[in-house]
C-alpha cells in the first residue's frame, strides 16, 4: 500500500468515528427514550410517576397582630398532619397521605398513577417576635390555615445610668 492509501484510509476512520461520536449522547438516551415511550403507549405509569414525592406548598404572611400560614394539604385527614413550633421558633408541619390502592389485588389494573402517597414535613424559621402560645390551626377544603401570635420585639438595645 501506498502512503496515500494509507492517510486516506486513516482519514475516512476519523470521519467515522467523529459520527460516532455525534450519534453518541443520542445511543445513551434511547433506552430511557424508549422506555417513556413504551409507558405512554402502554398507558402505564412512568418511573417518575411512581417516584413522586408528596409536597406541601406554602405561604407565609404577616399582620400587625400576628403571622398566618397557609397550606396546601389536599386529601390529608387532620389526624395525619401534626404541628409544632421548636425552642427555637421553628415551625415543623408533618403531614401524611396514605394509600388508598391495594398493592395486593391482581384484578385492578391501572391505567395512570399520578397521585403521590406518603409523608412530607415542612420547616419553617419564625421571626423571633412570634409567639408559639398563642398558636391556633385550622383545617377546611384541604387548606391548613396556622395563625401565630406577635409578641413585642425583644428589647435590643437598653441604656445604662451612671451612678
Amino acid at each position: 500500500r501506498s502512503l496515500t492509501d494509507q492517510l486516506e484510509q486513516a482519514t475516512q476512520r476519523h470521519r467515522h468515528q467523529r459520527h460516532e461520536m455525534m450519534l453518541a449522547p443520542t445511543c445513551v438516551f434511547r433506552p430511557r427514550l424508549d422506555g417513556l415511550f413504551d409507558d405512554v403507549i402502554a398507558l402505564k405509569p412512568t418511573r417518575q410517576a411512581r417516584s413522586r414525592v408528596p409536597t406541601m406548598a406554602l405561604d407565609l404572611a404577616e399582620s400587625d397582630t400576628d403571622y398566618k400560614v397557609t397550606v396546601d394539604v389536599p386529601g390529608i385527614d387532620r389526624e395525619n398532619i401534626t404541628i409544632d413550633v421548636t425552642k427555637d421558633n421553628t415551625l415543623v408541619i408533618k403531614a401524611e397521605r396514605k394509600s388508598t390502592t391495594e398493592e395486593k389485588d391482581d384484578k385492578t389494573h391501572y391505567h395512570r398513577v399520578e397521585r403521590s402517597y406518603g409523608a412530607v414535613t415542612r420547616t419553617v424559621r419564625l421571626p423571633d417576635t412570634a409567639d408559639a402560645d398563642t398558636t391556633a390551626a385550622k383545617l377546611e377544603n384541604g387548606i391548613l390555615e396556622i395563625t401565630i401570635g406577635k409578641r413585642s420585639p425583644p428589647n435590643t438595645h437598653n441604656r445604662i445610668n451612671i451612678e
